[in-house]
């Protein structure tokens, strides 16, 4: 007989070597720097050690007459001092080299540094994924499935069906990454009944194998595992392990508590299964995802093995799991609760009770998923206004906040002009929101630095936080106005929305050159810097925490780092420029030809020679489904399109002109579950209209 004690010394030590413990993290001072020792890498924060006194200019810019803008446009631009076009660029560098070929003088945004380091994120972990993930994830599957044949063979009654329905659930993910897999006989129709759901990917139905409602519409793989046929298989396997539960006690009927017993008694045999090389292989996908994206949000390998070992002792088969078995159950159900809910509930259940279970590799905990749930119905109630918000749902409790919105993240984030817009939509006109966004904001006002850099996914939003701050008097004049606080809210989002992108599995008019008939021979013009050095700070100190992560794991390719460290020492010259500019300082000639050929950089860095690509990423365009509502069956769609060209007057030593750069163009809207958004039928569809807040800064 197989013995449940095979794996629990191994087991018990790996696990401390997940633990996500932190230690006491240095309080921050200026120009002093913060140091954050994590479990993947330390964090380093880089000092910022500026006293913005930008001397007030008029709006009166030289080069007025170089530009072709509208007669709208100008009067924005005179306002606010800034203003955004539509454009048709695939590339930010695009605008860039546009600049230095018309001699514009150039604009380096934050936008622009963000998008830089999105690419490096994404590319870095599709290559990851393709060359090494896959490959152990299709090992890992197959001695899971010969563990679970040995298992049956040597079990009866419960325990032998068990087995067998661990043989059918590992089947399924050997099939979807291998499609030349022979699916065993025992277990053949319900695997091929769930193949199918997954292959249609409608919607909502009931599990083959699990008899409780799926979400099947989720297995669509987009995001950049669309790039090629392994990812797209490993997005699909991946899915499958990250979303199917086997719950503890999914209802208080008989009927249910023994749908919880049977699912439980699966999981153990399968955590039973996890020694030696698989253990390894099961650590050697999770523990580096764990890095970029976080934690599981559901029980786990480890705490189940710790449970395993206090329950039954190193003495009992697998034959006598159901002798302790409601007793593991009652154990269990004291351990954390999942915050994040993404199945299928009814209001009237308690999502963290029926569904509180284990997972293979389950889908991670991240903030901006939780925040939405808590913005949502149930814990946001019916709707008290009367109009139609963007967040409003018709269900069968009346009209409730069936949607949430990125301006919601941000709110809570801190962001007075994000909870301003909602207000003015009418989308925090609902029972009990004002309670939640209260009790939000004062939770994650209290996170310290250990808190936000926990991993590459909470540091990058740490990153986008100074942008939510409203710039006062001492910075340039551009910057304070409400219209500057908005495009500013578009830039958080924009990146916001490419970190969904990318983590999905676990987010007009343009100027036209002035025509002559002679071409214009580049000379070099004096640009400016978007003096944010807080942004660049946090993204060079995320940028090197990234570096060594992956190099501590040995997954960083040589090109993956060059690259990285190139965008390191930009993004500290670009904190050293925005210092001197918010100090009126004289930038040297270095900075201004830094500045000039920003484009020639960006594209540099955005280049690979060894990726995973396809015609999508010829394009920054990019989609990601954010939430589903389960009362429309539609679900919330968070868009990036073509980088939009911005227009800002500058004060450079002593003379005022018109710069010119690129930021995000931002979308969101609702569309049908059944279909949910690729990046390639993204960019080829007609885009919808751009959110009405930002009207006050695109024209």
């Amino acid at each position: 007989m197989k013995k449940i004690a095979l794996l629990l010394i191994l087991g018990i030590l790996v696990s401390g070597c997940i633990s996500m413990e932190k230690e006491k993290t240095e309080t921050p001072t200026k120009n002093k720097t913060v140091i954050t020792k994590q479990e993947f890498a330390i964090y380093k924060e880089y000092p910022v050690d500026v006293t913005p006194s930008v001397k007030s200019y008029n709006f009166k810019p030289e080069n007025m007459e170089d530009f072709y803008l509208s007669d709208t446009q100008k009067k924005i631009l005179e306002e606010n001092g800034f203003v955004v076009t539509p454009g048709y660029y695939k590339q930010f560098y695009e605008v860039y080299k546009h600049c230095r070929e018309s001699n514009i003088p150039i604009f380096v945004t934050t936008d622009s540094m963000l998008h830089t380091y999105h690419i490096m994120y994404d590319y870095t972990l599709r290559i990851l994924e393709a060359e090494i993930f896959v490959k152990d994830l299709e090992t890992l599957t197959q001695s899971m499935i010969d563990a679970s044949m040995d298992e049956y063979n040597s079990s009866e009654g419960k325990i032998k069906e068990a087995a067998r329905k661990n043989i059918a659930y590992f089947s399924v993910a050997m099939k979807l990454l291998n499609e030349n897999y022979e699916v065993p006989e025992l277990v053949k129709d319900e695997v091929n009944k769930e193949l199918s759901l997954i292959d249609e990917h409608k919607g909502f139905s009931f599990s083959p194998i699990f008899g409780y409602r799926e979400d099947y519409s989720q297995y669509l793989p987009r995001g950049h595992y669309t790039r090629s046929e392994d990812l797209k298989r490993y997005f699909k396997a991946m899915m499958w392990y990250g979303r199917m539960t086997f719950r503890l006690k999914p209802g208080k009927t008989p009927e249910m508590i023994e749908k919880g017993r049977e699912e439980t008694r699966q999981a153990i045999l399968i955590v039973v299964s996890l020694k030696g090389k698989e253990l390894k292989l099961w650590d050697k996908i999770y523990e580096p995802t764990v890095f970029f994206v976080g934690k599981t949000d559901d029980l786990n390998v480890y705490e189940y093995i710790a449970l395993v070992e206090k329950i039954y002792g190193e003495s009992s088969s697998i034959n006598d799991i159901d002798d302790k078995l409601d007793e593991f159950i009652e154990e269990a159900e004291k351990y954390r609760d999942p915050k994040i809910n993404s199945s299928f509930v009814y209001d009237y259940e308690k999502p963290e009770n029926v569904t509180k279970g284990f997972r293979f590799m389950g889908q991670r905990f991240i903030p901006d998923s939780y925040i939405f749930q808590e913005l949502v119905y149930n814990k946001v109630l019916q709707y008290q206004g009367n109009d139609t918000p963007f967040t409003m749902v018709h269900s069968d409790a009346g009209p409730i906040r069936g949607f949430p919105r990125g301006l919601d993240v941000f709110a809570v984030l801190g962001s007075e002009e994000a909870l301003k817009i909602l207000k003015e939509e009418g989308d925090t006109e609902y029972i009990n929101y004002d309670k939640q966004m209260e009790k939000l904001r004062e939770e994650f006002s209290s996170l310290n630095e250990n808190d936000w850099t926990q991993n590459l996914y909470w540091n990058w939003l740490y990153s986008l936080l100074p942008l939510l701050e409203e710039k006062k008097e001492g910075y340039p004049k551009f910057m304070q106005n409400r219209a500057w606080t908005r495009k500013e809210l578009n830039t958080a989002l924009g990146s916001w929305t490419e970190l969904r992108h990318d983590t999905i599995l676990y987010a007009k008019q343009s100027y036209t050159p002035k025509a002559t008939g002679i071409p214009t021979l580049p000379k070099m013009t004096k640009g400016y810097v978007e003096p944010q050095p807080y942004v660049y700070a946090r993204l060079a100190s995320l940028t090197r925490m990234t570096i060594e992560g992956l190099e501590k794991r040995e997954l960083l390719l040589d090109e993956y780092r060059t690259k990285l460290e190139e965008l390191e020492n930009l993004l500290l010259n670009l904190k050293t420029i925005s210092e001197k500019e918010l100090e009126n300082k004289t930038l040297s000639k270095e900075d201004y030809e830094l500045i000039w050929n920003i484009g020639t950089k960006l594209k540099n860095l955005c280049t690979f020679e060894t990726a995973v690509e396809s015609e999508a990423d010829e394009s920054i365009e990019v989609i990601a489904d954010v939430h589903t509502d389960t009362n429309t069956s539609q679900v919330l769609e968070e868009g990036i399109g073509n980088a939009f060209p911005i227009f800002v007057i500058v004060s450079v030593e002593g003379k005022t002109y018109i710069t010119e750069g690129a930021v995000f163009s931002y979308y969101e809207f609702k569309w049908p579950m059944s279909d949910r958004l690729t990046d390639e039928k993204w960019q080829q569809m007609e885009k919808p209209e751009l959110p009405r807040w930002t009207e006050l800064f695109i024209s």
